[in-house]
């Protein structure tokens, strides 16, 4: 009995976690709120399935937008879904989200292991008060292969500075990644990479010029 409320106090003490790392993000941007209702109301009637994948309301995600010297950005060509994507995945069990997004970015590519990545502050974060550069939900759509139906991601994003004189070769998560390329800023903008990395290309040109 007390491993069972141990375990529900532990999800309850992470959905909580999310929320308020969530709350102090809208804080300063309260109008990305129109964007993730579904999360919100989720947050709100503690769903502590949210790192659970078949949990078809929707589920946590983490991202990592890896810049590099040339200020461009790293995207994967996701197999399943077959589009340009920034790296990232669901969260496990209790992870934090930067955890998540450095795990996944380290899994599909093979960055981040050999420290040289750091991550950029977003312009609203601090040392102190760890805030992801962007908050997204979006439609996910349903994969037979896995038995997954139709969907919502809510993907906490996190912005990474390549030093690429430390960095290591590239090596792809080739069941779940096709191939990677760099673009520029203006690249991500146009549109051609779907309307999240656009607008959050808009968001990376304010914040670091």
């Amino acid at each position: 009995m007390s491993n069972l409320l141990e375990e529900e106090t532990s999800r309850a003490d992470y959905i909580l976690s999310i929320a308020q790392l969530l709350g102090r993000y809208l804080s300063n941007l309260p109008t990305e709120a129109e964007r993730m209702p579904v999360l919100l109301e989720q947050l709100e009637r503690n769903d502590y399935r949210l790192t659970n994948r078949k949990n078809m309301v929707g589920h946590l995600t983490a991202s990592a937008l890896v810049i590099n010297h040339s200020s461009q950005v790293l995207l994967i060509h996701h197999n399943g879904l077959k589009r340009w994507l920034q790296p990232g995945g669901h969260l496990n069990h209790n992870e934090e989200p930067e955890s998540g997004a450095r795990r996944e970015l380290l899994e599909e590519t093979g960055l981040g292991g050999q420290g040289e990545i750091t991550l950029v502050h977003s312009p609203h974060s601090s040392k102190d008060n760890l805030l992801p550069f962007d908050v997204d939900t979006h439609e996910i759509p349903a994969n037979q292969a896995k038995s997954e139906g139709e969907h919502k991601h809510h993907d906490f994003q996190y912005i990474y500075q390549l030093d690429h004189k430390n960095a290591q070769p590239i090596v792809l998560q080739e069941e779940e990644v096709a191939k990677y390329k760099w673009v520029s800023f203006d690249q991500l903008a146009s549109g051609e990479y779907g309307k999240r990395l656009s607008r959050v290309a808009e968001k990376l040109r304010a914040s670091l010029g």
